[in-house]
């Protein structure tokens, strides 16, 4: 799988998602981790508008906590693990969370820095990079997982996967990720996304490669001429069974709609995990 999208293009990536309500996905998410935990989060007035002081910094340099703390005692913590471009991150640290974002590529940490204060390091599941610079015991008030990263993973990396995620979720912490239907091969089909620079264009096919498993490959056109093909394999697993996996972590699953508390959960196929 070459994910050209992810490892080459951040830029193209941002245009193709730009009208994607982050800012919803971020307000729900809020709202079940208050729900959870029984904690209000009521960001400072100003909270976290200076620039990273470590935006410059080697995406895999850590930053030893002692000498340049990014967490504040008071503040709730958040790991976004398939961070991407730092949309997700950037939402929460205006709330208020001390947030650490990991991305499996390069190009999107160092996008993400460009747009946020939080921390950013590559990294991927099951194997992520060592934390434990960033909370005082490594663990997360919140750990969420955005946007099919679940999906991406195959199913030999399920359960090492949520291992890891258990051993970054924070006693009480909550943990949310989510997963997308996909709805099986398809001709292609062309998307178009205006922007001030131009239009975008992704010539998409879907190919079924398995009882649950789609490749979806792409060719991406930008304004400028320039194109490029971007593939990508999702698994689509039951929800009893990511829900069975968190229950073997010893917590608690709620199912809903798309990162909407009204709506019902799997009504479109999508669903999201509130695990606690």
């Amino acid at each position: 799988m070459n994910e050209n999208l992810y490892a080459e293009y951040p830029e193209v990536y941002d245009a193709l998602y730009a009208d994607k309500d982050y800012e919803a996905e971020v307000q729900f998410v809020v709202s079940r981790f208050e729900e959870a935990t029984g904690r209000e989060i009521d960001p400072p007035e100003g909270a976290h508008e200076n620039p990273n002081p470590n935006a410059n910094a080697s995406a895999n340099e850590n930053v030893n906590a002692n000498d340049n703390p990014t967490t504040d005692s008071d503040a709730p913590s958040a790991l976004i693990v398939g961070c991407g471009t730092g949309e997700h991150a950037t939402r929460l640290r205006e709330r208020g969370f001390e947030v650490v974002g990991v991305d499996k590529y390069r190009a999107m940490v160092e996008r993400a820095r460009g747009k946020s204060d939080a921390e950013f390091r590559v990294g991927a599941l099951p194997d992520l990079p060592d934390l434990s610079a960033f909370t005082a015991d490594g663990s997360f008030d919140l750990v969420w997982l955005p946007f099919t990263v679940i999906q991406h993973l195959r199913p030999d990396q399920i359960a090492d996967s949520f291992h890891a995620l258990g051993d970054r979720l924070a006693d009480g912490g909550v943990l949310v990720f989510d997963q997308i239907a996909s709805d099986g091969g398809h001709d292609p089909h062309l998307w178009t996304y205006p922007t001030e620079e131009g239009t975008y264009a992704r010539l998409t096919q879907i190919h079924e490669v398995g009882d649950a498993e789609h490749r979806y490959d792409a060719l991406v056109f930008t304004p400028d001429g320039e194109f490029f093909a971007d593939t990508h394999l999702l698994t689509d697993y039951e929800p009893e069974y990511l829900a069975g996996v968190c229950d073997a972590l010893g917590l608690s699953v709620e199912l809903h709609g798309w990162y909407d508390p009204d709506a019902e959960s799997g009504a479109d196929g999508h669903v999201v995990f509130v695990a606690s």
